[in-house]
Protein backbone atom coordinates (compact mmCIF):
# COMPACT_ATOMS: atom_id res chain seq x y z
CA UNK A 1 0.00 0.00 0.00
CA UNK A 2 1.31 3.33 -1.13
CA UNK A 3 0.81 6.75 0.69
CA UNK A 4 -1.62 8.27 -0.97
CA UNK A 5 -4.06 5.39 -0.66
CA UNK A 6 -3.93 5.52 2.96
CA UNK A 7 -4.29 9.22 3.06
CA UNK A 8 -7.82 9.28 0.78
CA UNK A 9 -8.60 5.73 3.29
CA UNK A 10 -7.82 7.97 6.37
CA UNK A 11 -10.05 11.26 5.18
CA UNK A 12 -13.61 10.48 4.58
CA UNK A 13 -15.46 11.79 1.41
CA UNK A 14 -17.28 15.31 2.06
CA UNK A 15 -20.34 15.16 1.83
CA UNK A 16 -22.04 16.21 -1.84
CA UNK A 17 -25.01 19.10 -1.14
CA UNK A 18 -28.59 18.03 -2.03
CA UNK A 19 -30.87 21.12 -2.95
CA UNK A 20 -34.60 20.73 -4.20
CA UNK A 21 -35.06 22.11 -7.77
CA UNK A 22 -37.18 25.36 -8.07
CA UNK A 23 -38.85 24.13 -11.05
CA UNK A 24 -39.60 20.10 -10.59
CA UNK A 25 -39.01 20.14 -7.10
CA UNK A 26 -36.70 16.90 -7.37
CA UNK A 27 -34.31 16.37 -4.59
CA UNK A 28 -30.66 17.22 -6.65
CA UNK A 29 -27.04 16.51 -5.35
CA UNK A 30 -25.76 18.31 -8.60
CA UNK A 31 -27.69 21.82 -7.59
CA UNK A 32 -27.31 25.01 -9.81
CA UNK A 33 -27.88 28.53 -8.61
CA UNK A 34 -30.68 30.27 -10.99
CA UNK A 35 -30.86 33.24 -8.79
CA UNK A 36 -29.73 34.84 -5.83
CA UNK A 37 -32.41 37.02 -3.15
CA UNK A 38 -30.89 39.86 -1.45
CA UNK A 39 -32.46 41.51 1.62
CA UNK A 40 -31.46 44.82 3.22
CA UNK A 41 -32.33 43.63 6.74
CA UNK A 42 -30.51 40.38 6.84
CA UNK A 43 -29.13 37.43 4.67
CA UNK A 44 -30.22 36.32 1.69
CA UNK A 45 -30.23 33.01 -0.04
CA UNK A 46 -29.65 31.36 -3.17
CA UNK A 47 -32.19 29.79 -5.49
CA UNK A 48 -31.16 26.69 -6.73
CA UNK A 49 -32.04 24.33 -9.94
CA UNK A 50 -31.58 20.86 -10.91
CA UNK A 51 -28.94 20.56 -13.97
CA UNK A 52 -31.94 19.66 -15.83
CA UNK A 53 -34.57 22.63 -15.20
CA UNK A 54 -31.25 24.92 -15.11
CA UNK A 55 -31.51 25.82 -18.48
CA UNK A 56 -35.01 27.55 -18.43
CA UNK A 57 -33.91 30.21 -16.54
CA UNK A 58 -31.80 32.93 -17.71
CA UNK A 59 -28.16 33.55 -16.49
CA UNK A 60 -27.25 35.43 -14.21
CA UNK A 61 -26.43 38.76 -14.58
CA UNK A 62 -22.85 40.26 -13.49
CA UNK A 63 -22.75 42.21 -10.29
CA UNK A 64 -20.20 44.63 -11.27
CA UNK A 65 -21.32 44.74 -14.92
CA UNK A 66 -24.65 46.50 -13.24
CA UNK A 67 -23.16 48.89 -10.75
CA UNK A 68 -21.48 51.56 -13.76
CA UNK A 69 -24.88 51.93 -14.71
CA UNK A 70 -26.40 52.89 -11.60
CA UNK A 71 -23.75 55.31 -10.91
CA UNK A 72 -25.19 59.22 -11.22
CA UNK A 73 -22.76 60.76 -14.56
CA UNK A 74 -20.04 63.09 -12.96
CA UNK A 75 -20.55 61.41 -9.69
CA UNK A 76 -17.32 60.60 -7.45
CA UNK A 77 -15.21 57.87 -7.98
Amino acid sequence: MNAASKRTEAEPEAPRPVRMCVRCNALTDAPVVVSEVHSSTGPGFNVYACPTCSAHFPPLPDVLVLLPAARPAGGER
